[in-house]
């Protein structure tokens, strides 16, 4: 009886694995890990095999093609293998020259990839249904530092599809990729011509052939002209171009303008009638009579006194943007302008002068002479004496001014120019 129960219970055991189909040779769930070929693994061939399919596996490391790794970058990975068969697995680990893993994997497909890792630290992607699917896509980031030359192991089985492990096809291929060169930088220098004319981008450091966008926005009151190179050769005549880095350190010079605008006075009376010889001082400068057209004006603004004989002065201020002005300015005629007033026992000449002006008077009482500038200031002051005076007005402005002389109680008023 013990004999009978052993045998008995012997039988639906051997049954079980009689019937069981190769269950734990075949992983079309998912790939098995430390199959892919690499040093110290076997491959997908320890169980499937006997097919006669012949194709090509297809690696990719990006679109085009990278056999150069950059540490620390990260790079998409395609994988195809085509061999003709109704379905497919896969598995791919990478590692250094001294067979420790090599950066890392992740998956970016979670219905067609896998992930896993063996205790030694390897990683592999692999199929997750091993179907019809004969193209794969996964993300691979290389080592943070430079390791040297990786390579990438991978298995592919071409599977009949019968759920077995006899007719399948096998075939394990490499793909070495070496650390990038370090490309050699060099310096592109932009410069502003005025300085502080406007605002640059663009400068930095490139490798040699690198496509750089420099731009150049001008700054308020300037115009941009283009861009030069050290030697005053046009580069481009746009504000914003592409340049193409080349395999030296350069400087490109953004060219401005300033921009400046003509100011235009037009002196007329109360009826409208046109006054040809005013004076007009305009930012504290004063010019010859009748000239009213002043130009290359950098946008500001600019005070004036527009002034002639027999008229009140009349002041203001123009402000000029990014136009030519033109500003009408009406003289009052004033009927107790002291220039009007006339002794002949006091003569001052030259007027207009230019290196000296002579002062003669035949008062018996005389005193002090001064000389006045547009806007009351005493420039000069002396004393009189019966003789007349001399004044030496060479390194005085051009412009109107005003000789006052002391006589007793009088004061006498006159208007003179000086001119070169």
């Amino acid at each position: 009886m013990k004999k009978r129960t052993i045998y008995l219970l012997c039988i639906p055991v051997m049954l079980l694995v009689a019937l069981k189909p190769h269950g734990d040779n075949r992983n079309s769930s998912q790939a098995p890990l430390g199959r892919t070929g690499a040093p110290n693994e076997s491959t997908c061939g320890a169980c499937h095999g006997g097919g006669s399919y012949s194709g090509d596996i297809l690696f990719q490391l990006d679109q085009n093609g990278n056999t150069e790794y950059q540490p620390g970058n990260t790079y998409t990975v395609s994988f195809e293998a085509d061999f003709g068969a109704p379905r497919y697995g896969f598995s791919i680990t990478a590692l250094d020259a001294g067979n420790q893993p090599a950066g890392d994997f992740t998956i970016t497909n979670q219905d067609n990839t896998s992930f896993g890792t063996l205790a030694n630290g390897r990683q592999y992607v692999g199929h997750k249904s091993a179907d019809g699917t004969n193209q794969w896509s996964f993300e691979w980031t290389a080592p943070d530092d430079d390791v040297g030359n990786i390579t990438f192991y991978y298995v592919i089985n071409a599977a009949n599809g019968d759920g077995g492990t006899g007719g399948d096809f096998v075939q394990t291929a490499t793909t070495m990729i070496s650390p990038a060169e370090e490309e050699e930088l060099f310096t592109l220098t932009l410069v502003a011509n005025p300085a502080n004319a406007g605002q640059l981008s663009g400068d930095g450091q490139y490798e040699a052939g690198e496509s750089v966008t420099v731009a150049a926005q001008p700054n308020e009151g300037y115009e941009f002209i283009n861009w030069t190179d050290i030697d005053g050769n046009e580069v481009s005549n746009q504000e914003s171009f592409v340049f193409t880095m080349p395999a030296e350190d350069t400087s490109l010079l953004a060219n401005f303008s300033f921009s400046t605008f003509t100011l235009t006075f037009q002196v007329e009376n109360e009826t409208g009638d046109e006054i040809m010889d005013a004076v007009i001082l305009l930012d504290g400068t004063a010019y010859d009579p009748g000239q009213y057209v002043f130009e290359d004006l950098p946008p500001g603004t600019y005070p004036y006194t527009v002034s002639r004989d027999g008229y009140f002065d009349t002041s203001g201020s123009a402000t000029i943007t990014d136009q030519d002005k033109t500003l009408t300015v009406v003289l009052v005629e004033d009927d107790t302008a002291i220039s009007e007033i006339y002794d002949p026992q006091i003569t001052i000449y030259p007027n207009p002068a230019s290196s000296v002006l002579h002062i003669t008077a035949d008062k018996t009482t005389v005193g002090e002479v001064r000389l006045l500038d547009m806007l009351g200031n005493v420039i000069y002051k002396n004393t009189m004496n019966e003789n007349g005076h001399t004044i030496n007005v060479s390194g005085f402005r051009h412009g109107i001014y005003f000789i006052q002389i002391y006589a007793g109680e009088q004061v006498f008023t006159f208007r003179v120019q000086i001119s070169g």
